[in-house]
């Protein structure tokens, strides 16, 4: 039986992979959004300025304040890379998300990678890939199994058998999307063990997994594993942030506190609404969550960092947590 000896919660987003000289440069982008999520509802740029300034988010934005919260970011990821170097796992499951990066004419709810490579590089961004073309290798027979498990348990499995192309480069080319690239480089420094990405569409309507859904899944993944007849120790891994692309310290509070505690029936309580745009990756969580809440671990924060680029709010929040079975 396969041993699962490690999980990890990452944020893979490109502004920790930005100088925090830079974030106020991102942030003019954002006084152009209309249509920005933030407590269920949509808001124009000054309209949010205005209903948060009570909060005094300008303070957050002193050079000095972006620099010590880089700081803390770097750090975290650096902790995330030591306790998975430490752990060695044989094979990944990767639980992530195309944001239209390879799945542009179709938006599978659920899929599985099943192809032999996982190419990156060029043109995406440092932090997501390195300056030239690398293939990684992924794990046809473990994405089999589960797709089989998968599917007796009675879901509907998309399989996708050749990486497709990433349409919006010119010229195409094949390369994973960010949510994979931000875990081969910077948490497995370049050098990934076989693995097998698990796509879940928690970012386009109307086929997102409801949030009790992900929790289904999320069983079924962790029985799937169980049962692989193997003797290769497993890393489950979700790739994905907390509050964004505004960003709401009070909601990220009830985030952490209910995966210390496993709460899954505060987080099924939370409104449908909460979980959308960036912050509908806080589903990607759920098949860690419920894995190590079977195995009997304790969740480990590594750091929980806020960041700002604009007296909006807008920014993400960033938590790093891992999880390693006694």
């Amino acid at each position: 039986m396969a041993r699962i000896v490690l999980g990890m919660a990452v944020p893979h987003s490109g502004m920790l992979g930005k100088a925090p000289e830079e974030w106020l440069d991102d942030g003019l982008r954002d006084h152009h959004n209309q249509m920005l999520w933030f407590r269920n509802q949509h808001w124009q740029y000054d309209d949010l300025e205005k209903a948060r300034k009570p909060e005094n988010l300008k303070a957050f934005l002193t050079l000095e304040e972006r620099q010590a919260r880089a700081r803390r970011t770097a750090a975290a990821l650096g902790e995330l890379r030591r306790v998975y170097e430490a752990n060695k796992p044989d094979v990944a499951i990767i639980i992530g998300k195309d944001q239209k990066e390879i799945f542009m004419d179709t938006s599978p709810s659920l899929a599985i990678y099943t192809g032999e490579d996982l190419p990156n590089g060029p043109p995406q961004r440092p932090v997501f890939a390195p300056d030239h073309d690398v293939v990684h290798k992924a794990h046809p027979q473990l994405a089999l199994h589960l797709i089989t498990s998968l599917e007796r348990d009675g879901f509907d499995v998309t399989e996708v058998l050749r990486w497709p192309d990433n349409t919006w480069m010119k010229p195409p080319r094949k390369v994973v999307p960010h949510a994979y690239g931000f875990i081969y480089r910077q948490i497995m420094s370049d050098n990934p063990p076989p693995n097998v990405p698990v796509f879940m569409n928690v970012f386009y309507p109307p086929n997102q997994p409801p949030f009790k859904r992900a929790m289904q899944i999320g069983q079924a993944l962790f029985e799937a594993v169980q049962a692989w007849d193997s003797e290769q120790k497993v890393a489950l891994i979700a790739s994905g942030g907390m509050s964004h692309f505004v960003c709401d310290e009070e909601l990220d509070q009830v985030f952490l506190q209910a995966f210390k505690t496993y709460d899954f029936d505060r987080l099924a309580q939370i409104d449908e609404r909460t979980y959308q745009a960036g912050t509908s990756e806080v589903k990607l969580y759920v098949p860690v969550l419920l894995a190590m809440s079977q195995l009997g671990c304790q969740t480990n924060v590594v750091d929980y960092v806020p960041c700002y680029r604009t007296e909006a709010g807008t920014g993400e929040g960033f938590g790093f947590m891992y999880w390693t079975p006694k």
